[in-house]
């Protein structure tokens, strides 16, 4: 039975990874977070076979967080690879943003840096996912994505801002990105350290998914489906859908009543 550890394991990839490693019943999942002993991160590193690490700091209070949270903690995991003698493949969730010079993207882009040039030094394995926006069920709303906000507040009936409307957002789905990293337990990446991404990718206007999200609230008065056969709308609405307030979830069809009896109109 292979040994998976994930890194990050409460935030939001995690967590769906997670349950996608459950369901598959043939792994054996050590959990690292934040707040965990670091004692047993120590230990799951020699255990395992397979690291996904997705630990990082996205949202700081302070910009010195990006440097400890993202460069420090993949330093502290190389460092116990290292006195532990074992490599297991590492696959890597980076951003699209490590291209950019923010301080975000500089610490995802130098966390890369450290990986990569482990896997040179110890003839390792290293897959870096730079992934753009990931959308989906548990992400967190008014944080640091639009959609888990525009899904949640639409769906709470909250007000939204939309401060460039005419921006272009790329976007993978949590589900699609899960059964790619899942695909790479089964047939892991080649020696050396490479760069990997997640299909499909979206592109699509910001106003253009708030317009959708709405018609999706609408939808619960009107009856009519979404078209189901377009694949990001299939997505975005599973994504709202997993947003709504638990007394939303059942809703009273409109009954009409003549001499002939009743009649329920569910779908459109």
């Amino acid at each position: 039975m292979k040994s998976i550890l994930v890194t990050g394991s409460q935030g939001f990839i995690g967590q769906n990874l997670i349950l996608a490693l459950r369901r598959q019943g043939k792994y054996h999942i050590l959990e690292f977070d934040i707040n965990d002993n670091l004692e047993f991160l120590v230990e799951a590193v020699r255990r395992a076979d397979i690291i996904f690490h997705l630990a990082g700091v996205n949202r700081p209070e302070k910009v010195e967080e990006y440097e400890s949270g993202n460069v420090g903690f993949t330093k502290k995991l190389i460092s116990l690879l290292e006195e532990a003698n074992v490599k297991p493949a590492i696959i890597f969730s980076s951003s699209i943003q490590a291209k950019l010079d923010n301080p975000y993207g500089q610490s995802k882009r130098r966390a890369e840096e450290l990986l990569m040039d482990w896997a040179e030094r110890h003839d390792g394995t290293v897959a870096i996912f730079r992934l753009p926006n990931v959308f989906g069920k548990w992400c967190r709303p008014n944080y640091n994505s639009a959609i888990a906000t525009f899904c949640h507040n639409i769906a709470h009936g909250l007000e939204i801002n939309i401060t460039d409307p005419e921006r272009i957002l790329e976007l993978v789905y949590i589900d699609d990105v899960v059964s790619t990293f899942l695909n790479l337990i089964e047939k892991p990446p080649e020696k050396g350290a490479g760069f990997y991404r997640v299909e499909p990718v979206f592109k699509i206007k910001l106003t253009e998914v708030v317009e959708l999200i709405r018609s999706f609230k609408e939808s619960r008065t009107s009856l009519v489906l979404p078209d189901l056969s377009d694949p990001f709308i299939k997505r975005l609405y599973a994504t709202y859908l997993s947003y709504l307030p638990e007394n939303e979830f059942a809703y009273r069809p409109e009954i009409k009543i003549d001499n002939r009896g009743q009649l329920a109109e569910l779908l459109k």
